[in-house]
């Protein structure tokens, strides 16, 4: 099953390959970004534009599953432990011979 997975991501980088490569040939004409009243310095190919803000949103989305990930550890951390806290209350009351 695990070939299978790892087959299934290689098809996948092969044809976001194939569509960059494509991408790359038919969008070569340089173009400057205006966003209100500013306007970037450099002329580039409209394929490194979108290769840019597809590489920026990657790195937004590695960032902010790291952020979730770390909050869902501490979470999960305060859980545990009050877990073993009230485990730690029932076993004292059953050992007291109070039954519920």
């Amino acid at each position: 099953m695990k070939w299978l997975k790892t087959l299934g991501i290689l098809v996948a980088m092969l044809v976001a390959f194939g569509l960059a490569l494509l991408g790359s040939t038919s969008n070569n004409e340089a173009v400057t970004l205006n966003f209100a009243v500013w306007e970037t310095p450099r002329a580039l190919p409209v394929y490194w534009w979108l290769l840019a803000a597809f590489l920026i949103g990657v790195a937004l989305g590695i960032v902010n599953t790291f952020w979730l990930n770390a909050k869902h550890r501490m979470e999960l951390r305060k859980l545990k432990r009050s877990l073993s806290q009230t485990t730690a209350e029932v076993e004292r009351l059953r050992s007291l011979g109070v039954q519920g």
